[in-house]
C-alpha cells in the first residue's frame, strides 16, 4: 500500500516564511520521497528519500497522486521480455 503525508514548508533562515506545501511519499512502508510545492509554483518538486527512487529527483508533477503512482511504478518489479497480446 502506498500513502502520501503532509508536512510543513519550512522557510529559509532569515525570510519570511513562504505557503507552501510538501507530501510525504511512501510506496508500502518504505518513504520513496517528498514532493514540495511553494506558493509562487505551480508544480510539485520529487526529492528522493533513498538512492532506489534516485530516478525521479527533480522531477515536477502536477499533483502529490501522480509522484506517488510514478514512485509505485518505479518501485514495481520488471516483466521480462516484450508484452504480448493473445487473440
Amino acid at each position: 500500500m502506498s500513502n502520501f503525508h503532509s508536512a510543513s514548508h519550512s522557510s529559509v533562515a532569515g525570510q519570511p516564511p513562504q505557503p507552501g506545501l510538501a507530501y510525504v511519499i511512501e510506496v508500502g512502508e518504505t518513504q520513496a520521497g517528498l514532493v514540495a510545492r511553494r506558493a509562487d509554483e505551480r508544480f510539485f518538486t520529487f526529492i528522493s528519500a533513498t538512492s532506489a527512487f534516485n530516478r525521479l529527483e527533480g522531477q515536477r508533477f502536477a499533483t502529490p497522486g501522480a509522484a506517488e503512482l510514478a514512485a509505485r511504478q518505479l518501485a514495481a518489479p520488471r516483466r521480462h521480455g516484450p508484452a504480448r497480446l493473445v487473440a
